[in-house]
């Protein structure tokens, strides 16, 4: 039998003595089908692992959760002695058997293993971040030249001119070319070609006298990051990648650079040098995969959301002063709206824009120039939005005396349309053009809201518009969508969380749009207890990543990015840490009906 996998979430946290210590006290059981593992009012002696199988977690005659390879359960019923559940095997199981006593004297003498016993959600979901930031640096140290792959060789006949190796390069759009010839292998560049060529070299001449023959070489095995430290030592432009003695690709000190950048400062610059929208279009491609590549090496939603704002905001800006006459762009600002202001947005998804004007100013081709920004998102992979919330559309384009009027109206007659708008407004961040025209704005709405306690109590009541997908007994509540068993992580958790910290941040005059740093600043002005602050930051990073994980991996199967998640496709860990977030859910939309009476509407 394999022996126990240490590799995932909490026994990756053991030292290797208390992996040896678990391992040998490990038994390895068999269940048939149907047979009980774990029932109510019985002692519960061990925590138990899936090897293979299924078991199922049953609240009376309800399933409340599935169980499979690399699950464990139950974490709070070893700590406790005992359950209200029953565990009943669905397929027959394999299931590892860690007695309880050594499994709490490990949560006793390893912090980070106990945190999944005793730990507060907060501290939960942090040391999963933490856990993931030190996965992503040991990813990138670990990485071999085999991860990166190179580029493949050209090889010219040792016979070959000057010529045919010029030919051969420009044929494969290569900047160097491999000769075998009389048991060597030489190397010619472009490089190599400048100073042939300033010699006076006949074309016709032998390629072979001209290549360099001490080449310096790295295993495909071999770690990427010794290939950055040759190249840099040496100052090498490329590395020949050999396998078995034998060439097998090429190695450009760009593509190593990249690798270790993950391409954001280079797509930075590529945006800001951008002279046409072709450009662009071709710089806006990179983006996604950048995600892909970030979020793969362990970089989380948080920090993802706010480098994906800062690049979109270079696109955004480039491509308006692109498409906008000088004298328009001098005279307005634009800006993102909703998760795109508050850098909470990752995958593409629809557009959300204003164009706000300085009064009086003359506004030349106002109307062409902002149907050619939104056509040209479009073309960059941002479909129009269906609630027209863009540039295109007049309702979202406004001198400063039109937004205050606006900003007027949405305050004092909020109906559901009014309060909607306003929220997406609350979050606009400047991205072109003249910001002081935002903040005069946002200075007016600040002035027109103080006291208005009827108010704020009207825009908070949008976090009842979705229940919390947890029921009792911490069930997580699924509705059959297109045959996906599944919960809306936006409509249950994301929303809630963002819009009750948005609610909250509006009353009290914070300036920030990011939530998290809402968050901050809402516990320092002594508005909102720190353990809760603390518990719906992580709360609402942990529903984020889920959002994120799920988006890549429909993406990556051709399918459209949406907010849905199948919980049995979690892991148990995953599980509990989801009902734990939505149980932080429950909790700070309770403590927000509190403070602003929602019970009385």
């Amino acid at each position: 039998m394999q022996r126990f996998d240490f590799s995932y979430a909490p026994f990756d946290t053991l030292s290797p003595d208390e992996r040896l210590r678990l391992e040998a006290c490990a038994d390895i059981l068999f269940y048939a089908n149907e047979q009980t593992v774990l029932a109510p009012d019985a002692p519960v002696t061990a925590l138990y692992v899936v090897i293979k199988g299924v078991v199922r977690e049953m609240a009376g005659d309800e399933i409340v959760a599935l169980y499979r390879a690399q699950d464990g359960f139950d974490a709070r019923a070893t700590a406790a002695g005992q359950t209200s559940r029953r565990f009943i095997v669905q397929e027959e199981a394999l299931l590892y058997s860690l007695p309880r006593a050594e499994v709490l004297a490990l949560t006793e003498s390893n912090p980070r293993f106990g945190a999944y016993f005793y730990a507060s959600v907060s501290e939960k979901l942090g040391r999963l971040a933490q856990r993931a930031g030190q996965r992503e640096l040991q990813t990138l140290l670990a990485a071999t030249v085999r991860d990166l792959g190179g580029r493949q060789p050209v090889f010219v006949d040792g016979g070959a001119s000057l010529r045919d190796a010029a030919a051969a390069m420009k044929a494969h759009k290569s900047k160097s070319v491999l000769l075998r010839g009389h048991g060597r292998l030489g190397i010619l560049t472009t490089t190599d070609f400048r100073d042939i060529v300033l010699n006076g070299a006949s074309s016709d001449a032998p390629a072979a006298e001209y290549c360099q023959y001490e080449l310096l070489t790295i295993d495909i095995d071999d770690f990427l990051f010794n290939a950055l430290l040759l190249m840099t030592r040496r100052n090498l432009r490329r590395l020949v990648v050999t396998e078995h003695g034998e060439p097998v690709s090429m190695l450009a000190q760009v593509d190593v650079l990249s690798y270790f950048s993950n391409h954001s400062h280079l797509i930075a610059q590529r945006l800001e040098r951008a002279a046409t929208l072709d450009e662009l279009a071709e710089v806006a491609e990179q983006i996604p995969r950048l995600v892909r590549i970030l979020s793969g090496h362990g970089v989380k939603a948080l920090q993802l959301g706010r480098l994906v704002q800062s690049l979109n905001a270079r696109l955004f800006a480039r491509a308006w002063r692109l498409i906008a006459p000088p004298e328009l762009v001098a005279n307005s600002c634009l800006l993102v709206l909703g998760s795109e202001g508050r850098g909470e947005q990752i995958l593409k998804t629809d557009q959300d824009n204003a164009l706000l004007l300085r009064d009086g100013a003359p506004w030349p081709q106002l109307e062409a120039s902002c149907q050619a920004f939104s056509a040209a998102l479009a073309r960059f992979g941002y479909p129009p939005c269906p609630g027209n919330i863009m540039l295109s559309h007049p309702d979202w384009r406004f001198s400063g005396t039109e937004l205050r009027d606006r900003l007027h109206r949405w305050v004092h007659s909020p109906d559901g349309d009014a309060l909607m708008r306003l929220a997406i407004f609350v979050d606009a961040e400047a991205v072109c053009g003249d910001p002081a025209l935002l903040e005069d704005a946002q200075n007016y709405l600040r002035a027109t809201l103080r006291d208005d306690a009827g108010f704020f109590s009207r825009f908070a009541r949008a976090i009842e518009q979705f229940d919390t997908p947890l029921g009792l007994f911490s069930h997580l509540q699924t509705r059959d969508r297109d045959g996906r068993a599944a919960l809306d992580l936006k409509k249950g958790g994301i929303f809630p969380l963002v819009h009750g910290i948005r609610a909250l941040a509006l009353e009290y005059g914070v300036s920030e749009n990011n939530s998290q740093q809402r968050l901050q600043e809402l516990v320092a002005q002594g508005r909102l207890e720190r353990g809760l602050a603390e518990d719906v930051g992580e709360a609402l990073s942990y529903l984020m990543q889920l959002r994120l994980d799920q988006g890549l991996e429909r993406l990556a199967a051709g399918k459209p990015a949406d907010n849905l998640l199948e919980p049995e496709k979690l892991s148990s860990l995953e599980r509990d840490l989801l009902k734990d977030t939505l149980g932080v859910v429950k909790r700070f939309k309770a403590q927000l009906r509190h403070h602003y009476r929602l019970g009385s509407f």
